[in-house]
């Protein structure tokens, strides 16, 4: 399982690149195949009419399936947390499907 963390218009710190690692790594267990790659890409969008600019993508890439998910808040955190919970249910959900 690997997990790549890009930045786009912003830097990704390793402080980031950790909490990503610790929270997609947890959502990602939920489907034990060691054949997953996941492809993060954070976001900071400058538009003052957009509140929401810190946007978090997640694309999971599993045996037959791709799972994409984007989240957009205000703080970087928040948007990796409520990326994390969807990416987890739609795995469940794909999980059930198949078994």
């Amino acid at each position: 399982m690997a997990i790549t963390v890009t930045g786009r218009k912003t830097s990704v710190t390793p402080a980031l690149k950790d909490y990503v690692d610790e929270k997609i790594g947890r959502a990602l267990e939920v489907f034990d195949r060691a054949t997953m790659d996941a492809e993060v890409v954070l976001r900071a969008e400058k538009n003052p009419a957009n509140p929401n600019g810190a946007i978090c993508e997640v694309t999971v890439r599993a045996k037959g399936a791709v799972i994409r998910v984007a989240e957009a808040d205000p703080d970087m955190y928040a948007a990796i947390d409520s990326a994390s919970d969807k990416v987890e249910r739609q795995l469940r959900k794909y999980k059930t499907k198949i078994v």
